[in-house]
């Protein structure tokens, strides 16, 4: 049959291929025997995420069953496509009480704030040089932008292995952080959402006419790690959204990211057990990351009919 339309299957010289994420239990944290099967099936790894011992490969339909069924294997997913999700402001949520801030104005505010915080936004970006991201002295606190999708080396290509152990002071990790260096893109953000999503959690007001609520998000002077994952659209994948996650742990210590957050959802029919993107979160959790996830927008489809799996 023909190949649904989803973007993680794709029909190459009538051969079905399928993109996947297959989270493992070796016991090699390299996973040398995994990605050799997959290689060995004519099938090429596209991404190593460590932090959850887990790989996203390219292989033929066929061989799936064969590789859920491997000792070495704990789940298969596919790697589906995430979408933005929305927000709120700071008023709704309740920053704006007396045992937070008592006052909030366009050019000031008192109580407490996100002063010395680094908050990471898994999204489509950080417009560093958006006016609600200005500190004091009128410098940006979009502390560092970088793009996942820049570290993508293969996609539907078959027969390869590029992904490299991201160690400690190793010449890889250089390459790689270099790779996905966003700060000095003259767009950080060209869809918009994730800029959106930071000013809600730090962005300081800016515009509001007269009578109208304050905006300033709600943890004000926090320093932002603008983590790209989606594309000018607001769409990307689930590997991309670990690598992403993978990437604020690794540096959460470095920078104080003490809050990550997802708004962002795919869908899901497996259990937070084995689903990746649970898995990845669960992992940052671990690392002592307040992660705050975004539940999903997409209860129901355009013709209002329920759906499963959405949140």
């Amino acid at each position: 049959g023909n190949t649904p339309s989803v973007n993680w299957a794709r029909d190459v010289k009538g051969v079905r291929y399928v993109q996947a994420i297959v989270v493992s239990n070796a016991a090699d944290s390299e996973m040398t025997q995994l990605r050799a099967f997959v290689l060995g099936t004519g099938g090429s790894v596209l991404a190593r995420h460590a932090g959850i011992r887990a790989l996203t490969v390219l292989v033929k339909a066929g061989t799936i069953n064969a590789l859920a069924q491997r000792s070495d294997v704990v789940s298969v997913s596919p790697n589906r496509e995430v979408r933005r999700t929305a927000s709120t402001l700071e008023s709704i949520t309740g920053a704006l009480t007396s045992n937070v801030r008592t006052g909030s104005t366009k050019t000031s505010y008192s109580g407490w704030d996100g002063t010395g915080i680094g908050i990471a936004v898994l999204d489509s970006g950080v417009m560093k040089a958006h006016d609600g991201f200005l500190d004091g002295s009128g410098a940006t606190r979009v502390a560092r932008n970088v793009d996942m999708f820049n570290s993508t080396a293969a996609s539907w290509s078959m027969g390869l292995d590029t992904t490299a152990s991201l160690k400690p002071g190793s010449t890889a990790l250089s390459t790689y952080e270099a790779q996905i260096n966003a700060s000095s893109d003259v767009t950080q953000d060209p869809f918009g959402h994730g800029t959106h999503v930071a000013a809600v959690a730090a962005g300081r007001a800016k515009y509001y006419a007269t009578g109208t609520p304050d905006t300033t998000g709600i943890a004000p002077n926090a320093k932002i790690y603008g983590v790209r994952v989606l594309d000018d659209f607001g769409y990307g994948t689930v590997s991309d959204a670990i690598e992403g996650i993978q990437w604020a742990i690794y540096h959460a210590k470095e920078y104080n990211i003490r809050v990550l957050n997802v708004s962002l959802a795919a869908d899901s029919t497996e259990t937070w057990q084995t689903d990746p993107l649970c898995a990845a979160v669960r992992s940052a959790t671990a690392a002592g990351i307040t992660v705050v996830v975004a539940a999903g927008n997409f209860a129901q489809s355009t013709s209002m009919q329920e759906l499963y799996g959405a949140v």
